[in-house]
């Protein structure tokens, strides 16, 4: 559990992820791609992104690999948050469901990796697309600095990326 003050208390069940929790990691995903790149990229360059990054093997790959951590709401997985650990901390994937954001859980599984962290790391980083203002917003408010944008492009698409990184 993992307790997140929104001025109430809301007590979150965040977990280690584990294979069996596919299915409702990759309904995250492609709920919360869709809802959030499909004005800003094609329907083709979203379905090719999720069965690239959210295939069975390939998520099998992220939780052996990495530390893949989700949120659960009356045990069903409403979000996820995917760090790598390297010589720099970096949070590679951080989704909630559209209907369970702004309640609490993109909170609570950024705070869950960073505790997890706090004495191996001082700074996380992260990249978003620099459309996705609710995101960039969200990460601002959590006290993520923008460091830096660039393009670069997926599956056919120019994206702009921002590269953000947070001191804990």
């Amino acid at each position: 559990m993992c307790k997140v003050d929104r001025g109430e208390i809301f007590m979150a069940n965040v977990r280690k992820a584990t294979i069996e929790d596919y299915s409702g990691i990759k309904n995250v995903a492609s709920k919360a791609w869709y809802d959030t790149y499909t004005n800003i990229y094609t329907a083709s360059t979203v379905t090719a992104f999720l069965n690239a990054s959210y295939s069975k093997e390939m998520l099998q790959k992220r939780i052996n690999d990495s530390d893949f951590f989700v949120a659960e709401d009356e045990d069903k997985i409403v979000g996820f948050a995917n760090f790598i650990k390297g010589t720099e901390l970096y949070l590679s994937s951080h989704y909630v469901l559209p209907k369970a954001q702004r309640e609490g859980y993109g909170k609570a599984l950024l705070q869950a990796g960073l505790d997890q962290y706090k004495d191996s790391y001082h700074e996380v980083y992260l990249e978003v697309d620099g459309k996705n203002d609710i995101g960039i917003a969200f990460y601002k408010k959590e006290g993520f600095e923008v460091i830096r944008e660039y393009e670069e492009l997926l599956f056919g698409d120019t994206m702009r990326t921002t590269l953000m990184k947070k001191t804990f």
